[in-house]
């Protein structure tokens, strides 16, 4: 091969290096491959729809939470309550803050309720209209799609569920935290309790308000 044969070869490699490198995270929490969502139809604690198209055109920050969780979620709601202060400015206009439980078999409206006063919050807090197969699915897509697992365990001391779709105590294990939302609808970036720090957060939501 001649020399300037093989400076070409070689700095078309490098070029094609440059193209397919990773970039580097630009958020404090985890990154998320840009990806969107189904559109969707809920409830929300005053029994009016709450659905996707509330988050039209605002960043939003996505909780996941459930209102008989006594360790991570209460803490969460809390930091979250801070910056929902702290970002008032914003709220409902370029800011949208929502919590969506991971047990609409207890979480009825009544009990989203009585969790919001517990902890001072004004956001919306979603769960089904009534449990039926059809409203079950609507939200066990909402979970797929932001990647949160809900798993049911059986448990002699937790509170019964008769009447509202299950006959057995049971806990619930699932994927706790936020996932934020940029005005574009895609999901970028995860906080869980693995990794929560409210500083972070904060920083990210910030991003997301300037166009990152």
């Amino acid at each position: 091969m001649k020399p300037y044969s093989l400076s070409c070869v070689l700095v078309s490699l490098m070029m094609l290096s440059g193209c397919t490198a990773v970039e580097p995270d630009v958020f404090d929490g985890e990154d998320i491959v840009p990806i969107g969502y189904d559109t969707f139809s809920l409830h929300d604690h005053d029994g009016y729809t709450y659905g996707s198209e509330n988050w039209s055109e605002s960043v939003t920050v996505v909780q996941f939470m459930l209102t008989n969780c006594w360790d991570v979620c209460p803490t969460q709601t809390q930091d979250l309550s801070a910056l929902y202060e702290e970002f008032s400015d914003y709220i409902g206009k370029d800011l949208e803050f929502v919590s969506i439980t991971v047990d609409p078999w207890r979480d009825d409206q009544v009990a989203l309720t009585d969790y919001m006063t517990a902890f001072n919050t004004s956001w919306p807090m979603v769960t089904v209209p009534f449990l039926n197969d059809e409203n079950l699915s609507v939200i066990e897509q909402v979970w797929n799609d932001f990647g949160i697992t809900v798993t049911l365990l059986e448990s002699n001391n937790s509170t019964s569920v008769q009447g509202r779709g299950h006959t057995v105590y049971y806990d619930v294990e699932h994927t706790d935290g936020i996932v934020l939302v940029d005005r574009e609808g895609m999901q970028r970036v995860r906080w869980t309790s693995d990794d929560w720090d409210l500083n972070g957060i904060r920083n990210d939501i910030n991003a997301l308000l300037n166009g990152i």
